[in-house]
């Protein structure tokens, strides 16, 4: 087990859009938070903040640019569901939406309101 490093006083304001790359697939939702589950022994997925950015410069980036496919969702919607957004890792867009409960928080994560997007920028 690694120890995760996460950034104090990095906290989010409810509106601010999260990017996740693809869908929200919950098979590969569940798989994300289990491999970081068995590197950090919690669940959790990796999304970005846009902030400082815009949609399309983030788009550009690794590793967004890998996804044919894009998930904008924000702050406020994932506190509605109960979800935990953690400031992880050393880039200041990085955080981490944790789950206590894999199948339960999987299911409220596809649950939130959310766009998805086509990334013009793919790698493919």
């Amino acid at each position: 087990m690694r120890l995760r490093q996460l950034r104090d006083n990095d906290v989010l304001e409810g509106d601010t859009s999260l990017v996740r790359g693809g869908e929200l697939d919950p098979d590969i939702l569940r798989a994300d938070a289990q491999r970081y589950h068995d590197v950090y022994a919690t669940y959790g997925i990796s999304v970005f903040a846009m902030r400082g950015l815009s949609l399309e410069e983030m788009a550009q980036q690794v590793p967004l640019v890998r996804f044919h496919r894009m998930t904008i969702i924000t702050a406020r919607e994932l506190a509605g569901y109960g979800l935990r957004l953690e400031s992880t890792g050393r880039n200041p867009r990085h955080y981490t939406v944790g789950f206590d409960d894999l199948e339960q928080d999987v299911k409220a994560l596809i649950s939130c309101a959310r766009e998805v997007v086509t990334n013009p920028y793919h790698d493919g």
